[in-house]
Order: structure tokens, then C-alpha cells, then sequence
């Protein structure tokens, strides 16, 4: 039997396992890293006795994206583009620092490249070797791919789809999610083994690790852009912080109570971390560990994406679940921007500058938004907000 198809990874069977066959219809990775973490890149019932309201924290310092409102009676406009291509599902994706291109990763082995302008494949797809590809994390300064795949490998592309020679091996299963330090100088992977492990980026020589995560699976993994700590999500409904210079947990285990961690973000200061477990995003304090809010939805998230431009929060996950979030207000901004047919969605990610939103589904697909398409109201607040400096 092939790694993609073993029982942790069937679709069917993880559904049954975790009580989700009635959620879960033909899926086939339930747990997925972010793709392309801003600051990196199931389930039971919630017992949870925190409120499921938002949680007041004071005035928002930019006008609330909500309170401006599309035209009435506009019809939001189709996606950009729709790519098609791969014949399995699609894990993960990033998009390059050109804001053009996205690099995809999908459980049929093979990476493909897409132009965002022109919607067409660019070249043949990267035909690499380590079965499934889990987890891809560009580097800080936009030339390398670093890929995690099922046979516990991590391997590194160029953005010209040239794989590297050096096969960095280590893990004992699956790797999940592989993050990327905001010097460039480091990588890390997590993997269904439970560990972490932290390599020099140029040599592949594992500086610290293996953690013990004690997460069971990990299946995602963040470095946090002042690159002192790591975050990860684990099967066992944890998020633990790490030092990223040696290894220790900084912040006792954040149990979320309900379902696997699927995600974790930064913010861009490092200040806080967003979370996915079952139907909820999640804000936490990431000196303190401390729940701050936490956004519901109708179904289960798989991943969460923040904008680098805007305070929008990205969420998708079951369902055709796609919503987009005010991170100030807190509020639902604009309505889901779902694909036909409610399929499973499960990475999401926006382009350097703001403009483009992807994310990755179960039909084998990629779909792009223009922001300014899926949130109009953006355009007339971006207009009135001027800073004080």
C-alpha cells in the first residue's frame, strides 16, 4: 500500500476514527499545515465552557472593515482564476515574491507552478521523489521551497523547479508542516512522529532536536517573525511555543480542548497567534498562553492565513467554509466566498502585496480572488483610514 493511502491517511477511515463521517465526505488530508504561513505559514464536539461571543479588548485603532459596506446590489465577481491540473488533492501552495506566481503541492507527488495573470501552467510540473507532498514554505528571501513530504523526507526546490540534491532525512514518518526562520539561516519540520526538528538551511545539519513535542502528530508549525520561538499544533489539541535556539517550551501547552490543531499564524508582531481546531479560530496571548477571542464558523477549519498588508484574518475548511475576518473589530467581513459545491478547502493563503487570495481543495484545484473582489468594503475604508504615523 502506498504511504498516502495508509489508515492514518485514509479519508474514510480518519472520518470514522475522530466521529466525522458525516462531516468529512472524501477527504483526503485532514490535518494540513499552512501552506504559506505570513510569518512561518478531527474532531469532537466542543466541551469548551468559554464564551463563543467575542471577547471584548477595547477600541480598534483603524475603522472597524465592517462598518463600510459594499453597494447594494452588486453581484460579487467570479474568481480570477481557477487552476486545474493536478490529479489529487492540493496540500499546500505558496505564492513567490513577484505576487504572480504560486508554487503547489499536491498529494499526487508532483509540484506545479501557475501564473496568476495569465491562469496557465508554466512549464511542466516538478516531478520530485518522497511520495505525497505535505507542506511547502518559501524561504525569507524568495528563491527556495522547502518541501515535507510522506516518506519522512524534506527536500528544497527552486522556483524554477530544479530540486535540490540533498535529501534531508531524520524523521520516522510523514512530514506535516516545515517552516522556514525569518533570517533565512534555519528550517524547521514537524512530523507524525511527534518531533520537531530544526536544520542549518544550508547544510541540512539538524542544530536542535529532535523535540519531543509529546503533540502526538504534528501537524503544523510557525516560526514567529522575531525568530526566538516556534509554535505547533498537534493531534493531541495542543499548541506549545518553543524556543527556537534550544529546543525548551516556553509557554505551557495550550489545550484547545475540542479537535487536532490544523494551523498556526503570527501575528506580525510576534505579540499573538491564531489558531484552527475544529470549528474556531483562535487567539491567543503567545507570551502568556491566554485566550483572547476566537472566531466561529459553520464547520471545521483546516487553515488560517493572515493578510500582510490588511487586519484580515482568512479561514477555510469543510464545506466550501472560506470567510474572511476583521482582526480589529472581529467581526465577519464581507460574505463566504465559497467554491460550488461545497467542496473541502484546505490551505489558504494571500500574496505578498495584499492583492491575491488562494486557497487549495479536495477536486484537485486552486482557486484565486482578487481581495478587492471578496471585500469591496476594503477599498472605501483603505481610502479613509490615514495614519498618524
Amino acid at each position: 500500500m502506498h504511504a498516502c493511502d495508509a489508515y492514518k491517511h485514509s479519508p474514510t477511515l480518519l472520518a470514522s476514527h475522530k466521529g466525522l463521517a458525516d462531516q468529512a465526505v472524501s477527504i483526503g488530508r485532514l490535518f494540513l499545515p499552512l501552506a504559506d504561513h505570513r510569518f512561518g505559514q478531527s474532531h469532537i464536539n466542543s466541551q469548551d465552557t468559554l464564551p463563543e461571543r467575542p471577547m471584548s479588548s477595547g477600541s480598534p485603532t483603524k475603522p472597524g472593515l465592517h462598518e463600510a459596506s459594499a453597494p447594494a446590489g452588486l453581484k460579487r465577481p467570479p474568481p480570477k482564476h481557477i487552476f486545474k491540473g493536478h490529479a489529487r488533492w492540493v496540500t499546500s501552495f505558496v505564492f513567490l515574491h513577484d505576487n504572480r506566481h504560486i508554487v503547489s503541492g499536491s498529494a499526487d507527488s508532483k509540484m506545479r507552478k501557475w501564473d496568476c495573470e495569465t491562469g496557465l501552467l508554466v512549464g511542466e510540473p516538478w516531478k520530485g521523489k518522497g511520495g505525497c507532498i505535505w507542506a511547502l514554505a518559501l524561504s525569507p528571501d524568495g528563491k527556495t521551497i522547502a518541501c515535507g513530504s510522506s516518506d519522512g523526507s524534506v527536500r528544497r526546490w527552486n522556483t524554477d523547479g530544479e530540486m535540490s540534491e540533498d535529501v534531508w532525512m531524520g524523521h520516522r514518518d510523514d512530514v506535516r508542516s516545515v517552516s522556514w526562520s525569518p533570517s533565512g539561516g534555519h528550517i524547521a519540520s514537524g512530523s507524525d512522529d511527534g518531533r520537531i526538528l530544526i536544520r542549518k538551511a544550508g547544510s541540512g545539519e539538524i542544530e536542535v532536536g529532535p523535540i519531543e513535542t509529546g503533540q502526538g502528530w504534528v501537524r503544523s508549525l510557525a516560526y514567529s517573525p522575531s525568530g526566538d520561538r516556534i509554535a505547533s499544533g498537534g493531534s493531541n489539541k495542543m499548541v506549545c511555543i518553543w524556543d527556537s535556539n534550544t529546543g525548551e517550551l516556553l509557554v505551557s501547552p495550550i489545550r484547545v480542548l475540542d479537535a487536532t490543531v490544523t494551523s498556526v499564524v503570527w501575528s506580525s508582531d510576534s505579540s499573538k497567534l491564531y489558531s484552527a481546531s475544529n470549528k474556531f479560530a483562535r487567539v491567543f496571548d503567545s507570551v502568556s498562553g491566554t485566550e483572547l477571542r476566537r472566531f466561529e464558523h459553520n464547520s471545521y477549519l483546516n487553515s488560517v492565513a493572515l493578510s500582510p498588508k490588511h487586519n484580515i484574518l482568512a479561514c477555510v475548511g469543510y464545506g466550501g467554509i472560506a470567510q474572511l475576518w476583521d482582526t480589529e473589530s472581529y467581526q465577519p467581513l464581507g460574505k463566504p466566498f465559497s467554491p460550488e459545491g461545497s467542496v473541502n478547502l484546505y490551505s489558504v493563503s494571500f500574496s505578498r502585496d495584499g492583492r491575491y487570495l488562494a486557497y487549495g481543495a479536495i477536486d484537485n484545484k486552486i482557486t484565486v480572488w482578487m481581495v478587492k473582489d471578496i471585500a469591496p468594503e476594503l477599498l472605501v475604508c483603505t481610502s479613509i483610514y490615514h495614519p498618524s504615523g
